[in-house]
């Protein structure tokens, strides 16, 4: 008989319990000071996971190595995907014409307001887990059990719709390019909804991965700096052959701006896969520096490369004409040079793998930061003696392999997006919690107040993208936009800014030296029209994928409350000064005393 969990649901996860031992020290050797009713208290005495007397080179990941580069590379290489590829000419041929660099300097600013959030909270929070660690300081444990979820979509499921793609582009390759016979395009694509080759870069990709995070990020930086050089390729090619008739006019009247504007929504997508950094954020040199740096620099490449390729995409060849599946490669045959369309096809289909490759990476540390909170079997945070997750990138790899042969995605790909989606709107919520606070005469206010801008921005895309047909549906939009309106400007009125990044909602360090840490301008304001473009973007999305996401959301909780709540770490034992134990003592005038040196409390 299995015991429902009990428990608060809602129970937050400290800053300090994130943080390993050499980070602890670091932070406290710099003069940062906790508050005293932060520091640990006597009690729950048992064993706990979490803190430096646990962490070993059996129970953690591999100490901090990922360098700037690598966290730029992991970024881009998890980023530059079909974005480039497919996007590209599907859109300048459907929806906006010579204006497709106009949908993705919009969609880049939308990425922008989210990837800013995740900047700074991986900076504060530099541990693995991406979302998941963010949402389970600010909002708890099953809100994070839920993003955790989500984001599995977006490392999992999408690595594995990106493996089927690139298996099937494989095939078209052989066909076109290489002039393959029927029997081995029969033996590529056999039909009955199998995809060998998907199957194969899977696999191949389960085996790098499983060997170490070492040797999966050289292969990821190669590969990605080979991709970034095929996109310039691309793009120089293109302007060499510009024809200035192309684009003009640079939007269609066929299309208009609403096409633009449907060019941006579908081109977002095309952004998905930065927030990967997060996820090793506890594996990088100097975390609170490089990973944000490295989250703004992946977004800025991304944007100034697609807008450049896709400029010189229009300009090479009319729009009426580009190929929705095959832009590039068909745009420079077009223009009679063979050699540059047979490169730009091979490199896509040499190239592509990397992004399946960054996304195997990253579930199985998604994992290992579920199990070690208890919300995972304990399987799941075991490492080899190098710190690798083995047995969670094996059972990743596994499933991958399985999605991305047999499963159909064209019916998925709304419930892998919605889901990402959520995960972006979680994040951006968190940050709005870390840095504001409700008033004391209100302590609830805040989270009252973000509850209800959500509800009303969805409520509002769900009008604006179903029900303008009518007079009444634009009033209705209008009323609920004003509404929103006035929800963000009551949190700045009454929710003021927080003393220290959490204020007092759980656990926090209250910087007294010099870290520098990335803050988001304009908070609440940014992370909230980043919540309403999501709530844009999800409501366009179909009634099925939404259903999904609902459903999937559903079996997550049932799964958090039978599995989860009873062996979560915090519920059952709380974060105890155990955590302490390897590195200092906690007196009865809750200093904290470490090997050389000592925090005194406030007063």
């Amino acid at each position: 008989m299995i015991a429902l969990g009990r428990g608060d649901p809602f129970l937050r996860k400290p800053i300090w319990a994130f943080l390993t031992e050499e980070d602890q020290k670091i932070i406290f050797n710099e003069g940062n000071t906790y508050f005293q009713d932060d520091l640990p208290n006597e009690e729950h005495a048992g064993p706990i996971c979490h803190g430096p007397s646990s962490v070993t080179a059996q129970t953690s990941l591999p100490k901090r190595h990922l360098t700037l580069f690598d966290l730029v590379s992991i970024g881009l290489g998890g980023t530059i995907g079909s974005g480039i590829f497919v996007l590209n000419g599907l859109i300048a041929h459907s929806y906006a014409g010579p204006a497709v660099f106009l949908s993705w300097i919009i969609s880049g600013f939308a990425a922008l307001l989210s990837g800013c959030c995740y900047a700074e909270l991986s900076g504060r929070i530099p541990s693995t887990g991406s979302s998941y660690a963010y949402t389970f300081v600010a909002l708890g444990e099953l809100p994070a059990f839920l993003a955790a979820g989500m984001l599995s979509l977006e490392f999992l499921l999408s690595g594995s719709a990106v493996a089927r793609s690139w298996g099937d582009k494989v095939v078209e390759w052989a066909r076109v390019q290489l002039s393959a016979s029927d029997r081995v395009t029969q033996l590529l694509q056999p039909g009955y909804n199998v995809n060998p080759m998907a199957c194969l870069i899977s696999i191949l990709a389960t085996i790098l991965v499983t060997m170490g995070i070492k040797e999966s990020k050289i292969v990821t930086d190669f590969f990605t700096w080979i991709k970034v050089l095929l996109v310039l390729f691309m793009t120089v090619g293109g302007f060499l052959l510009f024809n200035a008739e192309n684009i003009t006019p640079i939007i269609p009247p066929e299309f208009g701006v609403s096409g633009v504007l449907h060019g941006a929504m579908s081109s977002f997508f095309g952004y998905l896969g930065f927030d990967a950094v997060c996820c090793v954020a506890g594996e990088a040199i100097n975390a609170e520096r490089n990973v944000p740096l490295s989250i703004m620099i992946t977004l800025g490449l991304v944007t100034s490369l697609y807008v450049s390729a896709s400029l010189a995409l229009v300009g090479m060849q009319n729009y009426t004409e580009i190929s929705s599946e095959s832009g590039y490669p068909m745009a420079f045959h077009s223009n009679g040079v063979v050699w540059a369309s047979q490169l730009t096809a091979a490199g896509e289909v040499i190239t592509l793998p990397v992004v399946v490759l960054v996304s195997l990476v990253m579930q199985p540390r998604l994992q290992f930061a579920l199990a070690k909170d208890g919300l995972l079997p304990p399987i799941f945070s075991d490492v080899d003696s190098n710190g690798n997750p083995r047995k969670g990138a094996l059972f990743a790899g596994i499933l991958m392999t399985v999605f991305a042969t047999v499963l159909p995605f064209d019916a998925l790909d709304d419930f892998i997006s919605a889901g990402i989606l959520v995960a972006f709107t979680m994040t951006n919520c968190s940050l709005i919690i870390m840095r504001r606070q409700s008033p004391e005469s209100n302590p609830s206010l805040l989270g009252k107040l973000l509850a209800q801008f959500n509800t009303l921005s969805f409520a509002t895309c769900l009008v604006l993208y179903h029900g303008l047909g009518v007079l009444a549906g634009y009033a209705f939009a209008s009323l609920l936009g004003i509404l929103c309106i006035h929800t963000v400007v009551t949190i700045c009125r009454q929710c003021p800014q927080a003393s220290s990044f959490g204020g007092s909602t759980s656990s926090r360090v209250k910087s007294q030296g010099d870290r520098n840490y990335f803050t988001t301008p304009f908070v609440p304001v940014i992370p909230c029209l980043g919540i309403f473009l999501n709530y844009i973007l999800l409501c366009r999305l179909s009634f099925f994928g939404i259903g999904l996401v609902v459903l999937y959301a559903l079996l997550l909780a049932l799964f958090y409350l039978f599995y989860g709540a009873n062996h979560s770490i915090g519920r059952r034992e709380g974060w105890t000064r155990r955590h302490y134990s390897s590195i200092g003592v906690v007196h009865e005038n809750n200093s904290l005393e470490l090997n050389s040196f000592s925090i005194q409390p406030i007063t």
